[in-house]
């Protein structure tokens, strides 16, 4: 009998897909056009793009790592960070949607997969974590050249945005800066999580095994 993971490989990078699609709109929404009631879930967003520094690992180790090491190491060290994070926030709504994901880049850590998913979920973190560090230094240090939309100077300062947060850095300094690199971040781990769906990762056979 095939393995459930396995059975519903697709319908889960599907789901990956659509989850990511729905945070980069989260993103999108209160970089255009925030409201006051936005203010906590505009400091989530700014920590979820800190919290997937930490993150953004977790692919290439849940696929390479053995399940046993998964399991009692690797979710119980991103689960203190998580935790440490749910205890920085007033909503979970964003946190909840986050966990979602985290939850299905991790399911491999549950079963033993194929070679072929398993070299898929390696390549893709891969690319997560290089477009990651990419990008980090083009949204913090070209922050000036970022269009505000309606995170002007003058909403941050009426909002009194930033006085009640338990957490700073340059993405509680530059909200805008944060969600733009949310949105385009989000959609392009959308891009690569769907282009990846239609390459095959098996291993190669030789020809000399072939012939054999």
């Amino acid at each position: 009998m095939m393995r459930i993971i396995e059975r519903y490989d697709r319908q889960f990078e599907y789901a990956g897909v659509l989850m990511d699609v729905v945070i980069a709109y989260q993103f999108f929404s209160i970089w255009h056009h925030p409201t006051m009631d936005d203010l906590p879930q505009l400091g989530t967003l700014s920590l979820l793009m800190i919290f997937e520094f930490i993150m953004v690992h977790s692919g290439v180790f849940m696929a390479v790592m053995p399940k046993k090491i998964s399991l009692f190491v690797l979710i119980p060290f991103y689960g203190v960070f998580a935790w440490a994070m749910n205890n920085a926030l007033d909503d979970n709504t964003v946190m909840y949607i986050y966990l979602m994901v985290v939850f299905n880049r991790m399911r491999f850590a549950f079963s033993d997969v194929s070679i072929e998913i398993r070299n898929r979920a390696f390549y893709k973190s891969v690319m997560a974590a290089m477009m990651y560090f990419f990008m980090i230094f083009i949204f913090v240090f070209g922050a000036d050249y970022i269009p505000k939309l309606g995170l002007t100077e003058e909403f941050i300062r009426l909002s009194g945005y930033g006085k009640d947060l338990k957490y700073e850095g340059a993405f509680v300094d530059l909200p805008h800066s944060a969600m733009a690199f949310g949105v385009f971040y989000y959609c392009g781990l959308a891009l690569i999580e769907a282009l990846l769906l239609k390459r095959t990762f098996a291993p190669k056979t030789s020809s000399k095994s072939i012939t054999s």
